[in-house]
């Protein structure tokens, strides 16, 4: 019989409806039961692709023992984390707080049902002890006992978490002025943190940091040690087991230093981060090999992301169910294994491929090697360049076209495999985030292909879940639910401004200014300052979490800060450069403190201060097209085509978008300088940097 999540919008509250666990949502129907009948909540957090929350599931939520503990003890529910990450957030900082010790997932945590307070928390619990881990029956009995005899003692505890959340919440850093510039205070913490034997920073397990590559992408520019760190991180991830070299695009994590064995779940908002970094990174650099590896991602996301009618999926699961050619047992079931979709056997690998391709392909992904994964297995790498492989540079050609058609071979025998589960809602934010990397790619690479993917995705997310009052956060088979976050609103603000670099349109200018209004309505603080992850009217929680800190995703804040400043200087608007500079300022002592935790809203306060140069082309004939072609391809600037005045532009757009002959003015943050009519002014224009004159 199937229990409460059934029907649920989350796919990862489905997977639990048949379990003999009586799971409620998170809702008024849990919490007042909860409160009428003196229960605590057992509170369980993860999402779809966990490969852990899968083990947890099987091992203690299908247990008939430890559910009856559940349905006797508690109220029951489940939550995923990409639906709901204000709770997520909420109560991952309180595990920091009663553990001292960073969470993860599953999250599980009990909670007073009078004040929702957390008094127990954890992660992954096994069934019985091991490990040194507490078994989880053994864990509801005893919190059942404390319950019951130790209220007092819980009460005490909760007061104190209910102040160390408010503190939290409320804290601010004041600026250091005799402090260092917490720039270069993250470049010496990332050089002694860098691994330089095997790229990226710090020991396993190894993640690619996003929004720190995004930083160092920016200073790289004028720093040559951030420069050097980016590359070898660059490096790591498209040359080793971070990235799939068949089908495309990144998995979440690797388990080892070396990058070589990751959990194997792929995330929508990992890869629509690290294509544009790929893609800017290779064309700054004339890198074919991180080219390569943004190629290949964008096609994975067109592929294997991509839903029926529009719009991206959330994940890819690390699970599946193996080939029937590697069942131990033939007359055993077979079960759902970690990378079973991804790993290969040399049987299998023979069986794809012959000849020359078979021997090249066994050289260059590291079959010719001891296995990897499991003691038996190979998960593919890229083990020997094209160099290596390669017996004279004429041979080079020729090598390059037969791993190409050994790749295609060995992804067609892969793809007939059990796919991994795909989590089919659609985020707001992650699609948002997705739309704006496609697009930044396609434009760096002259892809047309990623930057219609792109506008779809953009078009898909706003009609879906901006359009209509209230905005909201997930979308799944027509229905939508869940207020849209911060991070929501401002992702999509940027995407709306990364789809008027690649195609003017005024709905999309005026869908960025009503994005930045409900910013400034819903989730900025007047009075300290500051953009909270949640909106003003949100449900009541037991916080308010700021929004200032980077997490897999940068930080809400910086990109309300990064796409604030774009419009402001789009569109002339002090308004909401001034909002940009005063969550920078409000933050900038919780920089100098953590410039780790910060490095979104670090890159957000260099371009503010220091604004990229801004290029508005109008003209009515082909050639101003072709500027905007050839300028879309060069990084480091914004550059618009702007069309269509319908007498609603400020000043500077209107001039560009009136323009009969080809016209460009580039601008340099509020200065801007006399127009350019020839390429060869346009190009002295831009070489010109700061030698403005007063724009607006």
């Amino acid at each position: 019989m199937s229990n409460r999540l059934a029907g649920a919008l989350s796919p990862y509250l489905e997977q639990h409806a048949d379990n003999p666990v009586d799971w409620y949502p998170w809702g008024a129907e849990a919490l007042e039961n909860a409160r009428t009948s003196d229960r605590p909540i057992l509170l369980s957090i993860g999402y779809s692709a966990c490969h852990w929350c899968h083990v947890m599931a099987h091992e203690s939520f299908e247990d008939e023992e430890i559910a009856a503990k559940m349905n006797d003890w508690f109220v029951n529910i489940k939550v995923d984390r990409e639906e709901r990450p204000d709770l997520d957030r909420i109560y991952q900082i309180a595990h920091q707080v009663l553990s001292g010790r960073g969470g993860g997932w599953p999250l599980t945590v009990f909670l007073d049902p009078t004040d929702l307070a957390p008094f127990i928390a954890g992660t992954y619990f096994p069934p019985t002890a091991r490990h040194g881990l507490i078994g989880f029956g053994e864990l509801l009995e005893r919190v059942h006992n404390a319950w019951l005899n130790q209220r007092d003692t819980l009460k005490a505890q909760n007061q104190r978490m209910h102040e160390a959340l408010e503190m939290i919440s409320a804290q601010r850093t004041p600026p250091d002025e005799t402090g260092g510039d917490p720039e270069q205070v993250l470049l010496g913490q990332l050089d002694a943190r860098r691994d330089r034997r095997h790229g990226g920073f710090g020991e396993a397990p190894k993640f690619p940091q996003a929004p720190m590559l995004e930083w160092l992408l920016a200073a790289a520019g004028e720093d040559e040690q951030a420069a050097d760190m980016l590359g070898d991180t660059l490096d790591a991830i498209a040359d080793n087991g971070l990235f799939d070299h068949l089908g495309g695009g990144f998995f979440r994590y690797c388990v080892d230093a070396a990058w070589e064995i990751p959990h194997f779940e792929k995330m929508l908002d990992d890869n629509a981060q690290l294509l544009p970094v790929l893609a800017e990174a290779a064309t700054r650099w004339n890198n074919p090999r991180w080219a390569r590896a943004a190629e290949l991602t964008a096609e994975f996301l067109a592929r294997d992301f991509r839903l029926n009618d529009g719009g991206l999926a959330s994940s890819l699961d690390a699970d599946s169910l193996p080939p029937p050619d590697a069942a131990e047992a033939p007359d055993k079931p077979l079960q759902p294994e970690e990378g079973a979709h991804y790993v290969w056997t040399p049987a299998q690998f023979e069986a794809c491929l012959v000849g020359e391709g078979l021997e090249l392909a066994r050289a260059r992904f590291g079959l010719d090697g001891p296995a990897n994964f499991e003691g038996d297995k190979w998960h593919l790498v890229r083990a020997r360049s094209l160099d290596e492989l390669t017996r004279d540079a004429g041979d080079a050609a020729s090598v390059a076209e037969t791993l190409e058609r050994a790749r295609a071979q060995l992804l067609a025998c892969r793809q007939a495999r059990p796919a991994p589960a795909r989590d089919d809602k659609m985020l707001a934010g992650a699609n948002a985030l997705a739309a704006s990397g496609l697009m930044r790619a396609g434009r760096l690479h002259g892809r047309a292909e990623w930057i219609g993917l792109g506008v779809e995705t953009a078009e898909k997310t706003w009609r879906r879940l901006f359009a209509d009052a209230p905005p909201r956060a997930v979308w799944r088979d027509g229905r939508r639910d869940h207020p849209a976050l911060l991070d929501d609103h401002a992702a999509m603000l940027d995407a709306c401004l990364e789809g008027l670099q690649c195609h003017w349109d005024a709905d999309w200018l005026e869908r960025a200014e009503q994005l930045a209004a409900s910013i400034l309505d819903r989730f900025f603080d007047a009075t300290s300052d500051t953009l909270y992850l949640t909106p003003a009217d949100h449900e009541r929680l037991i916080m308010r979490p700021t929004a200032n800190t980077d997490d897999a995703t940068p930080a809400g804040a910086a990109l309300a800060v990064r796409a604030l400043g774009r419009l402001g200087h789009l569109i002339a608007s002090s308004e909401w450069l001034t909002l940009a500079g005063r969550i920078v300022a409000a933050a900038r002592g919780d920089m100098q403190r953590a410039p780790l935790a910060h490095a979104g809203l670090l890159l957000a306060a260099g371009e503010l201060e220091r604004p990229r140069p801004q290029v508005l082309i109008g003209g009515a004939d082909d050639e101003a097209d072709d500027w905007h072609a050839a300028l879309s391809r060069r990084p480091g600037i914004h550059c618009y085509r702007v069309t269509g005045n319908d007498g609603a532009l400020p000043g500077i757009l209107a001039q560009a978008a009136d323009a009969e002959a080809v016209r460009a003015i580039v601008c340099v943050g509020t200065h801007c300088l006399e127009p350019a009519t020839t390429r060869d002014q346009l190009e002295a224009r831009l070489a010109a940097g700061g030698d403005t004159v007063p724009g607006y």
